[in-house]
């Protein structure tokens, strides 16, 4: 557009707006951090199973229940009972075991590495080992890096699953898989060499485990579980041999 001789330029200004605004955005994209779109980090399962075997090892003493599932006749272990410490790996319970074929309950105390069980008819208690009977070490389960607090920083493919109701406690499941030999060191039974399915029952907030469920080949070629109910975090405890 001419005016006077001179030309106008009209589209000139608006284009310099739409410039210089473009730019002052781009700085302010490059300088300043958007803060609405701050994101945090979220806790993994494995995190929590971390947070899970600190609470365990810290708590230094807990009651446990650990009882078979689907178990074929020729189980010797069906279940135990009873609370222990964890250093010293300790245990004073029940265990519940074919005993000559017969099942019973047998009162049991494993403390400095040496089995004192009162087998059926027996007047007192009398010293053994576990490899003598071929029974897993209940002090064992207790043990801060080779018991149930050792499984859970050995856990693979940890991931979070469903939530579940224990008893008045909501529970938070977290699902992966065992190595055989780790399995097999705790219970003296199952195939070391296949991986061995866990389920982790964690209460949220504390991060106390609450159940450990287990299922693999423990007697091959069909597969059983053993599931175990764990409370009672850090009540007083003392074993001693009888």
């Amino acid at each position: 557009m001419r005016i006077n001789g001179h030309t106008r330029r009209a589209g000139l200004p608006l284009a310099l707006v739409v410039a210089t605004a473009l730019t002052l955005t781009a700085c302010s994209d490059g300088d300043e951090p958007d803060t609405d779109a701050a994101t945090t980090t979220e806790p993994t399962a494995s995190d929590r199973l971390e947070q899970a075997h600190a609470t365990l090892v810290e708590a230094g003493s807990v009651r446990l229940v650990l009882e078979g599932i689907d178990l074929p006749d020729s189980a010797i272990i069906l279940k135990a009972s009873g609370s222990g410490t964890m250093e010293p790996a300790a245990f004073d319970g029940t265990i519940t075991a074919k005993v000559a074929g017969v099942q019973a309950d047998v009162p049991t105390i494993a403390v400095d590495d040496t089995l004192y069980v009162k087998l059926p008819f027996s007047p007192g208690f009398i010293s053994t080992t576990p490899e003598d009977l071929k029974v897993p070490d209940p002090a064992r389960l207790f043990d801060v890096d080779d018991g149930l607090a050792g499984l859970l920083t050995l856990t693979e493919g940890a991931e979070f699953g469903e939530q579940t109701r224990v008893g008045a406690d909501v529970t938070q499941q977290i699902t992966g898989t065992l190595p055989g030999q780790s399995v097999v060191d705790l219970l003296y039974v199952g195939d070391a060499d296949q991986d061995f399915d866990v389920a982790y029952g964690l209460i949220e907030d504390s991060w106390e485990v609450r159940t450990v469920t287990i299922t693999g080949p423990f007697y091959p070629p069909d597969d059983a579980t053993y599931e175990v109910t764990i409370d009672q975090y850090g009540e007083p405890v003392t074993v001693t041999a009888p």
